[in-house]
């Protein structure tokens, strides 16, 4: 069967994409009107309408609703102050756990006797046994400055974070911890799977072809193997999108990052359920747009998952 258009690509993903963030927040309204009736009994429109008003609000005017926590800010306002700390989070934890766990995983497949390979893989298994949470308390109780036996002086502490146009200093001191715990994970599958996949990739006849032609190892590694290699590393990414998301709430709880997630807490203990609501549509979107962008990738590297 033959390839589909990249638009026409796009576009099926993009059809996908809005239906699992319409289905996401219709399953998240009945949900919580059903587990708590009570708590909308004075609302005097059948449920369906109120569905059909929360949805078409939210996707006109990303209108999600009013806290009912005193003084009843708008919940569409918590998720923008706290979704630049979300995304930064997520999207540089991306960076460090593809790339790291790709260049370890060509290690492994190329240098499999080395002291680095034997070295990368025990860190991987070690990360993927240890809970993200486990992992940032365990940092924080030995790297603050004045508590840990190792405390680093640029090591994130509760009153640290600043927005990055505000002290970029202060940002980063204050995100490079989490990126490296969040990261930890994803590195480590990805690691797994680029050299299962490498392995596979050197045996193929046209990089035997291009060393013979000339090319220096390196240039063969670079240029042909790697991404041929990569495609079902972003496959595996966009597939564990929803367990980074999930590990947002407990790092950003435990390094204080004013992410939207942190909000989840304390919203589970006052029961405001329009602030669960929001924090439940932020997660999907971000999963669905992190699985979108992962598809295009996987499909500009292997043009085949378009059929």
């Amino acid at each position: 069967m033959p390839a589909a258009s990249p638009a026409t690509f796009l576009l099926r993903r993009l059809i996908t994409v809005a239906g699992v963030v319409l289905a996401t927040t219709t399953a998240a309204f009945l949900f919580f009107h059903l587990m708590r009736p009570e708590r909308f009994a004075g609302d005097p429109r059948p449920l369906l309408r109120q569905l059909w008003d929360y949805l078409t609000a939210a996707a006109l005017h990303f209108d999600l609703g009013v806290s009912w926590q005193r003084p009843h800010p708008e919940v569409s306002d918590l998720i923008r102050h706290g979704l630049p700390g979300d995304l930064w989070l997520l999207g540089g934890s991306l960076v460090l756990g593809v790339v790291g766990g790709t260049a370890g995983g060509a290690i492994c497949a190329t240098r499999p006797r080395s002291l680095a390979a034997h070295a990368l893989g025990v860190l991987a298994a070690f990360a993927l046994c240890a809970p993200v949470y486990w992992v940032g308390l365990m940092a924080v109780l030995v790297f603050t400055p004045g508590v840990g036996p190792l405390g680093l002086s640029f090591f994130p502490v509760a009153s640290t974070y600043a927005g990055l146009t505000e002290d970029p200093l202060r940002w980063l001191q204050a995100m490079w911890v989490p990126w490296i715990v969040l990261a930890l994970p994803i590195a480590a599958m990805c690691q797994r799977m680029m050299a299962a996949s490498m392995l596979e990739v050197l045996d193929e006849d046209y990089l035997r072809t291009a060393a013979a032609k000339g090319l220096h190892p390196r240039t063969v590694l670079r240029r042909h193997a790697v991404p041929a290699a990569s495609a079902p590393v972003i496959a595996l990414v966009g597939v564990n999108m929803a367990v980074m998301v999930t590990n947002l709430v407990l790092i950003e709880q435990v390094f204080n990052v004013p992410g939207t997630f942190r909000l989840s807490t304390l919203a589970m203990e006052k029961g405001d359920l329009p602030v669960l609501q929001g924090i439940v549509v932020v997660g999907a979107v971000l999963v669905v747009v992190a699985n979108l962008a992962a598809d295009l990738v996987h499909a500009w590297l292997d043009p085949r998952i378009r059929a």
